[in-house]
């Protein structure tokens, strides 16, 4: 392990979970850059077989930080797992910002997040960062939609799931309480949701607070997982899917049009997933959802709007609430 901290315990854990060097300097290089320091930098290396140990040692007299190369690849079995023990890592800073080793932050980050904690007296578990796509030579490439100052649990579930809100691990800023009281992340595979459901439940009645004034720059390249419509990755995600879609069903199940919301986001789902998984494993999404769902007689409209007239459901799903149960964030 190498590592350079203070003996002063910080207010932020900044932790990276390692695996890939490519843009990991400007990853680093946008920590070293942040103009207030309150922070401890943990990066767990994922036993990579890239040379991760040799960029952090130019940055050992930059910022504090701790290093550690994990004997074992445990990201590539259970990456939730992996950012567990790296966040375990740390040590008793009260906010937690799970990082990567690819995006950037604007200078200025570290230093709006507590100047807004400190404004708003600390009342909320998760802080937010509005989010800029870059490329994968960090030039911009557009600008995701901007998050209200306040946003409740259920908008952003509504929101993500709908595509107007983007929803990355990188953009949000945690307690530790309110992460051990819940036992840590939410789990599903490939992590494919689990950081939406988690910000669900560390947000709970309060909602999360955006931090105005500092962007996170999430990167678009060959290397994110998204892209990855591979027939096995496809399936995977979409079991993932379905098991986040049922969680929510049972989590907001106060919510008078969670049906509604649900139903249009399993069609948007089998949409865009139906081109790369197999029969089977469409049927059994439609098995999954009705299991929890019921309301066996809407499987007709769902199998129409979502496979018989391909993209027309999407333009016109905003101007039917009964089909889609869309509202405006209040």
């Amino acid at each position: 392990m190498s590592e350079r901290v203070s003996d002063m315990t910080h207010r932020l854990a900044i932790i990276i979970p390692a695996y890939k060097a490519t843009f990991l300097p400007a990853a680093l290089d946008s920590i070293a850059a942040q103009t207030c320091k309150d922070f401890t930098l943990y990066v767990g290396d994922d036993c990579s077989p890239e040379p991760i140990g040799c960029i952090i040692e130019q940055y050992k007299d930059k910022v504090n930080l701790v290093y550690q190369r994990f004997d074992t690849n445990l990201g590539g079995k259970d990456l939730v797992a992996q950012w567990e023990r790296c966040i375990a890592m740390s040590r008793e800073e009260p906010y937690i910002w799970l990082f990567s080793d690819d995006d950037v932050m604007e200078p200025n980050c570290v230093e709006e997040l507590l100047r807004q904690i400190e404004k708003t007296e600390g009342y909320y578990d998760v802080y937010h960062f509005n989010v800029d796509i870059i490329n994968e030579s960090g030039a911009f490439k557009r600008r995701k939609q901007d998050y209200p100052s306040v946003l409740s649990a259920y908008d952003f579930y509504r929101g993500k799931n709908s595509g107007r809100l983007s929803a990355f691990v990188v953009e949000n800023v945690f307690t530790r309480n309110v992460y051990e009281q819940m036992g840590g992340f939410m789990k599903y595979d490939l992590a494919w949701g689990s950081d939406v459901a988690s910000w669900i439940v560390f947000s709970g009645s309060k909602g999360m607070c955006t931090v105005p004034l500092a962007r996170v720059g999430w990167r678009q390249s060959s290397q994110n997982i998204t892209p990855d419509y591979s027939p096995q990755i496809a399936e995977r995600k979409l079991k993932a899917q379905m098991a986040l879609l049922n969680w929510a069903y049972r989590y907001f199940a106060e919510e008078p049009d969670i049906y509604t919301t649900n139903r249009a986001f399993f069609i948007l789902f089998i949409h865009y997933n139906r081109k790369f998984v197999s029969k089977e494993s469409i049927k059994e999404a439609f098995d999954t959802f009705f299991a929890v769902h019921e309301r066996h007689w809407d499987m007709p409209l769902i199998y129409f709007f979502a496979f018989l007239i391909d993209g027309i459901y999407f333009r016109i799903r905003k101007r039917f609430t009964w089909l889609y149960g869309d509202r405006k964030n209040k």
